[in-house]
C-alpha cells in the first residue's frame, strides 16, 4: 500500500484494540456532562419586541407619512445602543428593586463564607455604588438587544433563573427604553422652547425701546411738528399723556406699598398709601378697640370681648384694602388704556400732518421699526406656545409590538444538547487518546513506528500464533510447522542476525562461536519463547547450537522442553556450595532438534547479577564459544532487574523482543539505552515485535501462498 493512503484496516484494527480505553472516556465524559447538566441552575429566557418608527411624529400635523431612507439604519442601530445603555439599566434596577433580588443583589460568594464561618475574617461591607455596580454588571449580563435582520425590530431578551423575572425584566427594560426616549422628546422641546423664551424677552424689549423712540422723537420734536401742521391738539394730547403718566406712575407706586403693607400687616402705611374713608373709619375703630384693652388682664371677659371685636374690625380692614386695591389697579389700568388710546391716536394724526419731508422719513422709520418689532415679537410667541403645546402631545417613536411572556422550559442547560455533544467529543477525545497511546504512551504497533522511535532495525514482525495444543511451546511450530508464517518470523530474524554478524566481523571475537542474547523490557513478552525457536533454528539449519537460559531470577526454558531437571545454573555459578558442580549436569537435549541447553531449575536466593558478573559465568561463555558455533542467551527483562546488563558484554548479537501494542514506548527506549550502554561497542541490536494481533495483514496476504497455517 502507497504511503499517501490511509490504511483503514490499521485504524480499525486500532480503535478494535483501544475498545476498552475509547467507551470507559465517552461513559467518563458524558457522564461527567451528564452530571454537571442537571446539577446546573436552569437560565430562562424572555424576549419582547420593540419596533421602532423612525419617522417624525407631531400630533399637530397628523398627514405626516413615514417614508424610508438609507439614514433609517443608523438610526436603528443607534436605538439598539441606547437601550443598551446603562442609564436605561439603571431606571430598571430602580423599578424592580434589584438591590434587593436575591439573584441580581449582591451576594457574598463561596471563599467569603468559608472564611466567615471558620470566623477567619469577616466580610467586607459593600457600599451603595459598590452594590448597583455589582447589580448593573449582573443585569448587564443577563440581558441582551439586538436588531432583527434588516427591519425595524429589536429583540430585547433578559435570562433569569425565575421565568416570571425573566419576563418582567425584559418588559421593564423595554418599557424603561420607551419611556426615556419620550422623555428624551420632552425635554428636547422644553429646552427649544426655553431659548424662545429667553429671544422673547429680547423681543419685548425691543418693542418697547422702539415704541418708546417713537414717542420720543414726537415728544423732543412736539413744537416743531406742531408748527408745521398748524394744530394745536398735538400739544395737548401730549400733556395729558404726561399727566396720565404721571398719575399712572404714583398710582403703580402707591399700589405697591399698599400691597407690601397689607402683607405685613402695616395698617398705618396702609391707610396712608390708599387714602380712603372707609379704612380710616376702621382705623379708627382698631384704635379706639386696642386703647381699651390697654389695662385689661388677657383672660377677663371684657378682653375676650374686645379682641374679637378687633379682629372683625382688622378682618374688615383687610378686606376693604383689598377692595380698594382692586380700584386701585383698575384705575391705573384705565389710565395706561388712556394713555395708549392717545398715544396712538396722536401718532395717527402726526403721521396725517403736513411735515417736512425728514421728519416724516424718521418717522415712518421709527414706525416700520416697531412693526418688524411687534412682527418679530408675535412669531416667537407664536412659537413658544406652539412648543409648549408640543411638550404635552410627544409620542414615543418606539412601542412593544409583543410583550414577553414567561417561559414554560428553561433556555439552559440544553440537557440534550450538552449530552449529545459530550458524547460526540468524548468519542473524539477517546479516538484522539486510542491514537496518542497507540503511538506515543502505548506500546508499537507497526515494524516502522518501532524503528522511528527506537533507532534500531526491525528484524521481524512475529504475528500471534496459537499452540497447536494446551502446554505445548510455540516454539513446537520450528519443527512441526516449519512453513508457517510463526516459523518464517523466526527464520527472518535469524538472517538479520547472521547478515550482521557477516558485516561486524570484526568487531567480536577472532575465532570461536557466536553469541546471540535475546532481551526484552518486561516479562511476559515472548521472550524466552522467542530463544527457544531462534536456538532451533539455527540447530535445522545444521549448526552446533547452545540455549543457555540465564533467566536466574525466573527460570522457564525447561517448562518449554517439558523437563525437570535437579540442577541448573544457578548451581553451578553458585560460589557458596562446598563442591564445584559438575557442567554436565546441568546440560540437556532438545527432543525436537540436535540443540544443547543448559536449563535453571529453581529461583534464586541470592542477588543474581552478582552470579552473572562472576569469572565463573564468563569462563562459562568463553567455553561455550570455543565448542558451539551459535550461542543462545534467554536473559532476564532489562526493566525490572539489571542482570541482563552485566551479560550484554558478552554477547555479539542482542535480539531485543517487544510485545505487540502493549509494552510502553518510553519503558522501551529506556532499556534499549541501558543496553546500548552495557554491551561492547560495536554489537548490533537487532529488535522484534512479537504477537502482532494482525496476522491477515497486507503482506502475509499477498503472500499468504507461501506459508501454511500451524
Amino acid at each position: 500500500m502507497d504511503d499517501s493512503e490511509i490504511d483503514i484496516r490499521g485504524i480499525l484494527g486500532l480503535l478494535r484494540r483501544r475498545l476498552r480505553l475509547i467507551v470507559l472516556t465517552v461513559v467518563v465524559v458524558v457522564g461527567v456532562a451528564g452530571i454537571v447538566a442537571f446539577a446546573l441552575t436552569p437560565i430562562y429566557s424572555a424576549t419582547a419586541l420593540v419596533l421602532v418608527d423612525p419617522s417624525r411624529k407631531n400630533l399637530l400635523e397628523p398627514e405626516t407619512q413615514f417614508t424610508a431612507t438609507s439614514a433609517d439604519n443608523a438610526r436603528i442601530d443607534s436605538e439598539v445602543e441606547i437601550l443598551r445603555s446603562d442609564s436605561i439599566l439603571l431606571k430598571v434596577v430602580a423599578s424592580q428593586n434589584l438591590l434587593a433580588s436575591e439573584e441580581f443583589g449582591v451576594s457574598v460568594d463561596w471563599r467569603t463564607r468559608l472564611m466567615s464561618f471558620l470566623r477567619l475574617s469577616q466580610p467586607p461591607q459593600p457600599n451603595s455604588e459598590d452594590m448597583l455596580n455589582a447589580t448593573l454588571a449582573k443585569l448587564r449580563g443577563a440581558f441582551s438587544a439586538q436588531r432583527r435582520g434588516m427591519t425595524y425590530l429589536i429583540a430585547v431578551q433578559a435570562r433569569s433563573e425565575e421565568p416570571e423575572m425573566a419576563a418582567r425584566l425584559a418588559n421593564a427594560i423595554s418599557e424603561a427604553y420607551i419611556e426615556d426616549q419620550l422623555a428624551s422628546k420632552v425635554t428636547s422641546t422644553l429646552a427649544s422652547r426655553d431659548i424662545l423664551q429667553s429671544r422673547i424677552i429680547e423681543a419685548r424689549d425691543a418693542i418697547v425701546a422702539s415704541e418708546g423712540a417713537f414717542d420720543s422723537f414726537i415728544e423732543s420734536n412736539i413744537q416743531r411738528i406742531t408748527e408745521s401742521s398748524g394744530s394745536s391738539q398735538l400739544a395737548e394730547m401730549q400733556e395729558h399723556i404726561r399727566t396720565l403718566s404721571d398719575m399712572r406712575r404714583q398710582s403703580a407706586a402707591a399700589a405697591e406699598r399698599a400691597q407690601q403693607s397689607l402683607g405685613a400687616g402695616d395698617w398705618q402705611t396702609l391707610i396712608a398709601s390708599l387714602q380712603t374713608q372707609a379704612l380710616a373709619t376702621y382705623e379708627a375703630q382698631r384704635e379706639e378697640i386696642e386703647a381699651r384693652l390697654i389695662g385689661l388682664e388677657d383672660t377677663s371677659p371684657t378682653a375676650i370681648n374686645l379682641r374679637r371685636e378687633l379682629a372683625v374690625v382688622e378682618e374688615n380692614l383687610r378686606s376693604q384694602a383689598t377692595a380698594d386695591l382692586a380700584n386701585l389697579r383698575q384705575t391705573i389700568t384705565s389710565a395706561q388704556e388712556e394713555e395708549d388710546r392717545l398715544r396712538q391716536e396722536m401718532r395717527r394724526q402726526v403721521l396725517g400732518s403736513t411735515l417736512p419731508a425728514e421728519v416724516l422719513a424718521e418717522l415712518y422709520e421709527l414706525q416700520q421699526g416697531a412693526e418688524i418689532a411687534r412682527s418679530q415679537y408675535q412669531l416667537l410667541l407664536s412659537r413658544s406656545q406652539d412648543l409648549d403645546t408640543q411638550a404635552t402631545l410627544q409620542v414615543a417613536d418606539s412601542r412593544i409590538v409583543s410583550p414577553a411572556l414567561a417561559p414554560r422550559v428553561p433556555s439552559f442547560p440544553n440537557k440534550t444538547l450538552i449530552i449529545a455533544l459530550a458524547g460526540l467529543g468524548a468519542l473524539g477525545l477517546g479516538i484522539a487518546l486510542a491514537f496518542l497511546y497507540e503511538n506515543l504512551i502505548g506500546g508499537f504497533t507497526t515494524e516502522e513506528q518501532m524503528e522511528s522511535v527506537l533507532k534500531s532495525r526491525v528484524a521481524s514482525a512475529i504475528p500471534r500464533t496459537r499452540p497447536q495444543a494446551e502446554g505445548v511451546s510455540l516454539s513446537d511450530l520450528m519443527v512441526n510447522s516449519p512453513l508457517s508464517a510463526f516459523a518464517e518470523a523466526i527464520r527472518r530474524i535469524r538472517a538479520i542476525v547472521d547478515q550482521q554478524a557477516r558485516a561486524g566481523s570484526g568487531n567480536g571475537p577472532e575465532s570461536g562461536g557466536r553469541v546471540v542474547m535475546i532481551s526484552s523490557t518486561a516479562p511476559n513478552e515472548g521472550k524466552t519463547t522467542l530463544a527457544l525457536a531462534l536456538a532451533r533454528s539455527y540447530a535445522l539449519s545444521g549448526r552446533r547450537t547452545l540455549l543457555v537460559d540465564c533467566d536466574l531470577r525466573k527460570p522457564s526454558v525447561h517448562r518449554q522442553l517439558g523437563i525437570e531437571p535437579s540442577h541448573g545454573l544457578h548451581d553451578y555459578l553458585d560460589p557458596t556450595r562446598a563442591e564445584p558442580m559438575n557442567l554436565i549436569s546441568i546440560i540437556s537435549k532438545d527432543h525436537l532438534t540436535e540443540a544443547t541447553v543448559i536449563v535453571g531449575a529453581r529461583k534464586s536466593d541470592v542477588p543474581t547479577d552478582q552470579l552473572l558478573a562472576s569469572t565463573s559465568f564468563g569462563k562459562l561463555i568463553e567455553a561455550a564459544r570455543s565448542s558451539f558455533e551459535v550461542v543462545v542467551l534467554d536473559t532476564p527483562p532489562i526493566g525490572p532487574v539489571v542482570d541482563g546488563l552485566y551479560v550484554a558484554p558478552f554477547a555479539d548479537s542482542i535480539v531485543f523482543v517487544t510485545k505487540w501494542a502493549s509494552t510502553s514506548q518510553s519503558d522501551t527506549r529506556k532499556a534499549i539505552e541501558a543496553l546500548t550502554e552495557a554491551k561492547r561497542p560495536g554489537t548490533p541490536i537487532v529488535t522484534a515485535l512479537n504477537q502482532q494481533d494482525e496476522p491477515k495483514t497486507a503482506y502475509y496476504r499477498k503472500y499468504g501462498g507461501y506459508y501454511q497455517e500451524a
